[in-house]
């Protein structure tokens, strides 16, 4: 086993706080955390934290609040927030039982259902993205504005780095189920 580095261990625990911190257990707007993401997932139509390069362009929240989306299926719901569809289908069923989302039959296959955020749905987003900002304008002030985008540049950083990480190890554990090849037999070899 290689040393353990001190300056390597410190950024472990300084991350590991982050899993373990209060802000963490805190509803936005009385929601928890699944149901801010499926809502965000289908204001978006895509995975809230990936659908651009925010660093030198952040999003302009009020647009994106107000375009209208085809819906995704559960299985695409899934898909972006990287769990199992039986884990979000109690989340989306809530949400429909709110009015805070509807189902409805895909126009291009009549078997496949589309989930899609209602005006109330939107209204728990722009509440929850309000009382985010109020929080995160205040780290701005606590941290000041040079460390805050300095802290933002790192941020980024450790996503890419630990992105790049997990497709290596995908791309890795992929190879190794793939079945071997067999050799073809070369030109007059008789074995059976």
């Amino acid at each position: 086993m290689a040393g353990i580095d001190p300056v390597a261990q410190k950024l472990l625990y300084s991350i590991m706080q982050f899993n373990k911190g209060k802000w963490r257990q805190h509803k936005p707007h009385g929601r928890n955390h699944n149901e801010i993401m499926v809502l965000a997932c289908l204001l978006h139509g895509a995975h809230p934290g990936e659908r651009m390069d925010w660093r030198h362009n952040p999003p302009d929240f009020e647009s994106h609040l107000n375009q209208e989306h085809p819906g995704l299926k559960v299985s695409e719901i899934s898909a972006l927030m990287r769990v199992k569809s039986p884990t979000i289908t109690p989340v989306i069923r809530g949400l429909e039982d709110e009015g805070l989302v509807e189902r409805t039959m895909d126009p291009e296959d009549r078997r496949a259902v589309r989930i899609t955020i209602t005006d109330a749905g939107r209204a728990i987003i722009r509440a929850a993205h309000e009382e985010r900002m109020a929080t995160f304008n205040s780290l701005v002030k606590h941290l000041g504005e040079e460390d805050s985008l300095q802290l933002a540049e790192l941020l980024s950083k450790v996503y890419t780095f630990f992105d790049a990480q997990v497709s290596e190890q995908d791309e890795g554990h992929a190879n190794d189920n793939k079945a071997p090849e067999t050799e073809a037999p070369e030109q007059g070899d008789d074995t059976p």
